[in-house]
């Protein structure tokens, strides 16, 4: 029996800022049958408070509380932050927002670590280079260049489906470039958001089994794939969002589901516990 569902948001519940068709009539229907629900993100360019708002302006959830959100929301910014405050790192931010960080995280040089996330507006030579010695700097110890775990991804998402409906560039490149550039191997990367195991053990309810929980998404890899990997029992892939034809093939082992729509994924959840 499923009893706590993860639902990734971009892409599964929202395009841009348009929310996908019978998705907060999709959650009620969850949340009504005594599901526990909880949203993951591997968004960046946006603080955690502005990604909770949008939540409540889409309606996708009804309380404003702060401990509602806390429950509700994991972001890969948090988990970078809490990666950053335990290792007392002085990340170089390549970042659209750093408004999570500031107050518990040291911004100013000298930088021991590099961070990349989605950042448009950042992502150009001249801060790529500066993130380039940055990681060269901090490995003057070793024969040659390498991040040696001072590169850490908030997310390498390749592409997602962007607020025009078209599929935009992820920072998954820009950090493969700082790994050429540094002749490092991406193991060294620190990869904080899906699919990381440690991003989805941190996202399971404590008091359930894995196989008591299932991940709806919409990218095969970190959604699906990297469910599968954490021990997940259930695992569903909708056709919206990044999702591209035939992606359920490209993994070795495939989807519990593959859905059009949250909706489907929400019937299929709901009407296999009448069959039991």
């Amino acid at each position: 029996m499923i009893r706590g569902v993860l639902i990734d948001l971009s892409g599964t519940l929202h395009v841009g800022g348009k929310v996908i068709p019978g998705a907060v009539e999709s959650l009620k229907r969850l949340r009504d049958s005594g599901k526990r629900v909880r949203f993951l993100t591997n968004t960046s360019t946006k603080s955690t408070s502005r990604l909770w708002q949008e939540v409540l302006d889409m309606g996708l959830c009804e309380t404003t509380s702060q401990g509602q959100m806390e429950d509700m929301l994991l972001t890969s910014v948090l988990a970078t932050k809490q990666y950053l405050m335990k290792h007392q790192k002085r990340p170089l931010c390549l970042m659209e927002d750093v408004s999570d960080f500031e107050g518990s995280v040291n911004l100013s040089p000298p930088h021991d670590c590099v961070v990349v996330g989605l950042a448009p507006t950042k992502l150009n030579y001249e801060n790529l280079n500066q993130a380039f010695r940055v990681l060269l700097k901090n490995d003057s110890k070793s024969k040659g260049p390498t991040n040696n775990n001072k590169l850490i991804a908030i997310h390498r998402g390749n592409f997602l489906r962007d607020a025009d409906a078209e599929l935009s560039l992820g920072p998954g490149g820009f950090v493969t470039a700082l790994e050429a550039a540094t002749s490092s191997s991406s193991d060294k990367t620190v990869v904080m958001g899906k699919p990381s195991t440690e991003f989805y053990q941190s996202a399971m309810w404590p008091d359930f089994r894995p196989d008591e929980i299932c991940m709806i998404g919409d990218d095969i890899l970190g959604d699906i794939q990297g469910a599968q990997t954490s021990g997940i029992g259930t695992t569903i892939l909708v056709r919206t969002g990044k999702y591209r034809a035939d992606d359920e093939t490209k993994i070795e082992t495939p989807p519990t589901r593959v859905c059009n729509s949250i909706i489907q994924a929400v019937d299929f959840i709901l009407e296999s516990e009448k069959t039991k």
